[in-house]
């Protein structure tokens, strides 16, 4: 009885083991990695930048958990937002805290506010799946307010997630290979927005460039990493 206890626990921990191996993440994993990603309009000015700083990285059962500090800086390099969003590997999938898609430059105006954010989590493909891969859709709703005052709803929806290539693509921070998205993304608040977006992701790395369109097809603005120190 004991032995078949023990070979239970070691099929199980075998199991939790290549399930933890077997999920690359969509961000650099080491505690302490940090990178930076610039943002530009489509005239190819500076409109903002992030850096990001991997906070922790725990093991808990056949999940690994990491938590990312997010900063966000104006054009002239003035610190307007700071946040923290969770990212994991469970069960051999990576996926996404909604919180990734907070605007920092956005958030400027809401100085001082409370922030009540409720999301889903975003699932990310592996490098395994095929092009033409559908992926689930995401959501995120934030409350902003301060005492007294009626609170400012937002609303953030992802649909039509889809993988529509597997590329290299290379930016001042290195050359990656990437799988390339894309989604549409419709943003409720005074009033709707919809954009669609086109993003290469590499494994260990996470988002190395991301494209902006207007529901006509104009490109708005771009993303791309421009640091990456692990």
């Amino acid at each position: 009885m004991k032995n078949f206890i023990l070979v239970i626990a070691l099929i199980f921990f075998a199991f939790t083991t290549y399930a933890q191996n077997n999920c690359q993440p969509y961000l650099p994993s080491n505690k302490g990695d940090v990178w930076e990603i610039s943002s530009y309009s489509a005239k190819n000015k500076l409109t903002g930048k992030t850096s990001y700083e991997m906070l922790d990285k725990v093991v808990q059962g056949n999940e690994i958990v990491y938590k990312v500090k997010t900063v966000s800086y104006d054009k002239k390099g003035k610190e307007v937002f700071e946040n923290t969003f969770e990212a994991r590997c469970k069960d051999g999938s990576f996926e996404f805290d909604m919180e990734i898609f907070i605007d920092g430059n956005m958030m400027k105006a809401y100085d001082n506010m409370e922030l009540d954010v409720n999301g889903s989590s975003l699932e990310m493909p592996s490098s395994k799946n095929q092009i033409g891969t559908n992926l689930k859709d995401g959501s995120l709703d934030m409350k902003i307010g301060s005492d007294g005052a009626m609170p400012i709803k937002m609303s953030i929806f992802l649909t039509n997630r889809k993988i529509e290539a597997k590329e290299k693509m290379t930016t001042e921070a290195g050359t990656f290979d990437c799988i390339v998205m894309s989604q549409n993304i419709k943003t409720k608040m005074i009033v709707n927005i919809e954009t669609n977006t086109k993003e290469w992701y590499a494994e260990n790395v996470g988002l190395v460039r991301s494209e902006s369109f207007n529901k006509k097809g104009k490109l708005m603005g771009y993303s791309v990493l421009t640091k990456f120190t692990n």
